[in-house]
């Protein structure tokens, strides 16, 4: 039990928006200047969709007692749907269009 809630922290933790050479975060930067300019999106979607798929695994009809799985796959969840929200708010159309 004592593994599986430090391997859940440490993905936690993967989830945290990734840090420039500079020690800014991403979207910090974004929201600064107003555009995305060269970040893409595929990260956030892919990890969305990731943490979307182990959301579903986490739920107590398909796997019971996966309270672990589903606290720290929901926040990754809801933490991705901000950033997505955010690079779709500070894109342009051709941008938009991309994702």
């Amino acid at each position: 039990m004592n593994s599986e809630i430090n391997g859940l922290m440490i993905q936690r933790s993967t989830l945290i928006q990734p840090i420039e050479q500079n020690f800014r975060p991403t979207f910090i930067q974004i929201v600064k200047k107003g555009a995305v300019e060269q970040f893409s999106p595929v990260p956030y979607l892919a990890t969305f969709v990731n943490c979307g798929i182990w959301v579903l695994y986490g739920l107590p009809m398909v796997h019971p007692d996966s309270l672990l799985v589903i606290t720290i796959k929901g926040t990754g969840l809801f933490i991705e749907t901000v950033y997505l929200l955010l690079f779709l708010i500070y894109s342009d159309r051709k941008q938009k269009i991309k994702v």
